[in-house]
């Protein structure tokens, strides 16, 4: 990566936006959904998108719209944010949807009690209509994160999806909290009855910090399938975290990962590191909340390229948050 990268879009003062999910469509597009807040100095996030088209070699984008919104008295009436949107053939009430998102809610403020959504639209623009069964994976302990963060691919290009997310595990021996990422298979081709399988932790055998070391867990995960080679491509927030500098509970760097399908169900190693996505390519001292890009059903959308967009935010004791994009 020789060149700097650089800010898709911007936003006025007083308005942060993170966490995005790039997805190519068939017309050359490519619609970024991400985290945002609707109100300057307000945070509360919803989720918006754009519609961006290739011109002269840069991405352009269009204005932003809301995707979803906080419900007014569900478990998702503080916060939606963290979405992924993957095309499929989802039967829900009657009708087939060809687009659903996953998305994070929760009903308490400060971050808390977080559990993943599902919604379904026809368009992937939307109108996005929320899912009866939610929160499809629920978390019990109120005042601890929760799960969220959740990525996915199509395994048949119908309704089965392998899902990739962030959830708060205790750490017996070190007696606390910890956030790691798991993984489970989801059936949503009869939506009204979904097929929910095991979750499983994400083993890191071979995943290495950036100075080297060995990395404890993997957090924040976003995957694509490389169905050519039958590779997944992941990123998680690069650790240990810079604790001089404020923010300190953000990554300075996204760690691009691979491994072979077959390592990853394994579940035992086969991490590769594919490469550290830090100041040197951004310009910023924090970048974080990544995204892959792919196409419509979480596949690579060409073969031996992998696009990557990330969240920067810049050091400063105060008001570092709407310094993200």
């Amino acid at each position: 990566m020789s060149d700097k990268a650089y800010l898709l879009f911007d936003d006025r003062d007083g308005v942060y936006n993170y966490c995005p999910s790039p997805v190519c469509t068939e017309d050359g597009a490519m619609h970024i959904f991400y985290c945002a807040n609707a109100w300057p100095e307000v945070v509360i996030d919803d989720i918006h998108a754009r519609r961006g088209t290739m011109q002269d070699g840069k991405w352009i984008f269009e204005d932003k719209y809301c995707a979803l919104t906080p419900s007014r008295t569900d478990w998702d009436c503080i916060h939606v944010c963290d979405p992924d949107i993957i095309k499929g053939e989802f039967l829900y009430k009657g009708e087939t949807y060809p687009w659903m998102m996953l998305y994070l809610g929760c009903d308490i403020h400060y971050c808390l009690h977080n559990q993943i959504g599902i919604a379904f639209a026809k368009d992937i623009q939307g109108p996005y209509i929320r899912y009866d069964g939610n929160p499809l994976i629920g978390y019990d302990e109120v005042f601890h994160w929760g799960v969220g963060q959740a990525s996915a691919i199509n395994m048949d290009g119908k309704g089965k999806l392998r899902m990739i997310y962030t959830k708060t595990v205790h750490d017996y021996e070190k007696h606390q909290l910890m956030s790691t990422a798991f993984w489970r298979d989801v059936d949503l081709s009869h939506a009204d009855s979904p097929i929910i399988g095991e979750e499983v932790m994400v083993h890191t055998g071979g995943i290495l910090n950036r100075n080297g070391e060995p990395a404890q867990h993997m957090n924040n995960p976003t995957i694509v399938w490389d169905k050519t080679e039958d590779i997944y491509y992941v990123t998680r927030e690069g650790t240990p975290f810079d604790r001089e500098k404020t923010p300190t509970f953000i990554a300075p760097y996204t760690h691009v990962l691979s491994i072979s399908r077959e390592d990853f169900e394994r579940n035992e190693g086969g991490w590769k590191t594919v490469y550290y996505v830090d100041e040197k390519d951004t310009g910023f001292h924090r970048n974080h909340n990544a995204g892959l890009v792919k196409d419509p059903y979480g596949w690579l959308q060409d073969d031996g390229v992998l696009p990557i967009v990330t969240t920067v935010s810049e050091l400063q004791e105060q008001g570092f948050l709407w310094t993200y994009r």
